[in-house]
């Protein structure tokens, strides 16, 4: 009983560091916008996220495996919030330089990939067989409700001049996380692994080969991390969608924001129902099913002529993006041996990352070349995506058998290492 509750402590925490990264989506670029009308600028105080995993992904990995991972969570908690009330302090007291507020935001980016990397791994440790799926249901509802209320709070805190105030708020949010950890280490699983070779630059390097490897072996990840990263490339036309309904269509900044707001609702949801979904229709179904429906969404986006519309399948589309997304991590987290797992989720995540970046910029210079229309780019984004899920379905995802363990509780104990079949 008391490791249960240790454990809803644990996830309680890293909820309310979530609703902190929330805030941060919509702080920074503010702060930063009050400082320069600077184009470039704004696009970089958008992206500490992505530039984290593309300039981190790969050592992080490799830390999150030879380190405790709960030692990484700690200091991932005290190093942000030390960051976020550095920028209190700096934009309290001053009137910063933004490429100040920029390296500050970057550098907080960096350290959310070593941290959500060794989430991944106490994940695993804490929770087994199907509650793996509920606490990854549980973090990403966590996540898309900091996404709807964080951004409504550095809204509201602009509006009355306190904008600054949200970077002290965010610090207290790393510490309401490092509390709860500092709790829950003392009730966490211990894995036992094989002490590793001493950190020179070689043995890192066969590390991070090591972990290479299997992902490139074992054939359903394999699989499924092809099928991703073709689905991220197209559906990084997903950026065009605020442009579409604001310059296209001509909605009203109100109806904008709805149309945003019903995305995270729709995000929210499919969190809550990942679980449900995947008992009904299994993991590789459940992937299956809400790929091909983001696709049919995005088609009709394409189409829409009216908020209502825009944001019926806005939500339908992030509702199932992160159905396919809570599943494929809870798959990893039960295929992959607990000592590879940092390396095959970094490297994961790195791909998705960069091939979203591309999907971005490449579905950006086709409607430049279309006259500005991003109509035509969203349709054949959903009509390629429909399509792909199609040939992974066909081609070799409904042959695949899963372990038990994702959704009936009769699969590895935590901190074994589940072997799927390899190639």
């Amino acid at each position: 009983m008391e490791e249960v509750l240790w454990s809803r402590v644990f996830l309680g925490g890293q909820a309310v560091s979530m609703l902190g990264d929330g805030l941060a989506v919509l702080a920074v670029p503010l702060l930063v916008l009050q400082l320069t009308r600077s184009p470039m600028a704004a696009v970089l105080a958008s992206l500490p996220g992505s530039a984290g995993y593309l300039a981190a992904g790969l050592p992080a990995g490799v830390v999150a495996d030879r380190v405790d991972p709960w030692l990484v969570l700690i200091s991932g908690d005290i190093l942000r919030a030390v960051i976020f009330l550095a920028l209190f302090l700096l934009t309290r007291s001053a009137l910063p330089a933004a490429w100040q507020i920029l390296a500050l935001a970057f550098a907080a980016g960096a350290v959310t990939v070593f941290a959500d990397t060794a989430l991944a791994i106490a994940v695993r440790d804490v929770f087994t067989g199907p509650r793996v799926l509920s606490a990854n249901s549980w973090l990403e509802s966590a996540n898309q409700g900091g996404l709807i209320i964080g951004p409504s709070v550095a809204g509201l805190l602009a509006a009355a001049h306190l904008l600054h105030d949200s970077m002290l708020i965010d610090a207290a949010t790393f510490v309401v996380s490092l509390a709860s950890l500092t709790g829950a280490i003392r009730h966490r699983h211990r894995a036992v692994a094989a002490a590793p070779e001493p950190a020179t630059w070689r043995a890192l390097g066969r590390d991070l080969a090591a972990g290479l490897r299997y992902l490139a072996a074992t054939r359903l990840l394999l699989t499924l991390l092809a099928f991703m990263l073709l689905l991220n490339l197209c559906l990084g036309a997903d950026k065009l969608i605020i442009f579409l309904v604001r310059d296209i269509v001509h909605l009203p900044p109100a109806q904008v924001g709805l149309v945003v707001t019903a995305g995270g609702a729709g995000g929210l949801l499919g969190a809550m129902l990942t679980g449900r979904l995947c008992r009904w229709l299994g993991p590789v179904r459940a992937i299956s099913v809400s790929a091909g429906l983001s696709g049919i969404a995005l088609i009709v986006i394409s189409v829409a002529s009216s908020a209502v519309v825009a944001a019926t399948a806005n939500a339908l589309y992030t509702w199932a993006i992160i159905v396919a997304s809570v599943t494929m991590r809870s798959l990893r987290q039960v295929l992959v041996p607990r000592e590879l797992l940092g390396r095959v989720t970094a490297s994961w995540r790195l791909g998705g990352q960069g091939v979203t970046l591309c999907g971005a910029l490449l579905a950006g210079a086709m409607t430049a070349a279309l006259g500005g229309d991003p109509r035509p780019v969203l349709a054949a984004a959903g009509c390629l995506t429909i399509g792909t899920v199609a040939a992974a379905w066909w081609t070799g995802l409904r042959n695949e058998e899963l372990p038990a363990a994702l959704t009936t509780g009769t699969g590895p104990p935590a901190g074994a290492a589940a072997q799927p079949a390899a190639r």
